[in-house]
């Protein structure tokens, strides 16, 4: 019986051992770090976005952003992937037309620039296209 209840509490704790390992903590702080020295000068940080796809579960990660009109934002992504690679930042207005993206003929970039041109709701959509670690994050900056 000792045996049994043994092997039992062997076979749990290596279950817990593995899943730990399987499910790793997306550690985004380091990546908006350097998002933020890549945010072009004149613009001032607003937000950082954690960009956590829980190792592939989340495929989306949507954020609710409020624009003002004739102000230019900008969003820089860092992934750890490397770079932006293999993350894809969307921006979406109110009726959830795309405005612009960071994938374009099939290459990742850093980020974008968005000139506002109606006060409102906007929505930005992260997503992950060929990611091997599905962790990152984003800032976004103003200029008037």
């Amino acid at each position: 019986m000792k045996n049994f209840i043994g092997k039992i509490c062997l076979a749990f704790t290596a279950a817990l051992l593995l899943s730990g390992a399987a499910f790793a903590q997306c550690d985004s702080e380091q990546y908006s770090q350097k998002s933020l020295k890549a945010l072009t000068p004149g613009f001032t940080f607003v937000k950082s976005y954690k960009i956590d796809g829980k190792n592939g579960v989340r495929k989306n990660i949507e954020y609710t952003c409020v624009f003002s009109k004739d102000t230019n934002y900008m969003i820089r992504i860092q992934g750890k992937d490397g770079g932006a690679n293999g993350i894809v930042a969307t921006l979406y207005d109110q009726q959830r037309n795309e405005l612009t993206t960071s994938f374009v003929s099939n290459k990742f970039y850093p980020g974008w620039t968005y000139k506002c041109k109606s006060t409102g709701i906007y929505y930005l959509l992260f997503t992950f296209k060929e990611s091997e670690s599905y962790c990152g994050a984003a800032v976004l900056g103003f200029r008037r």
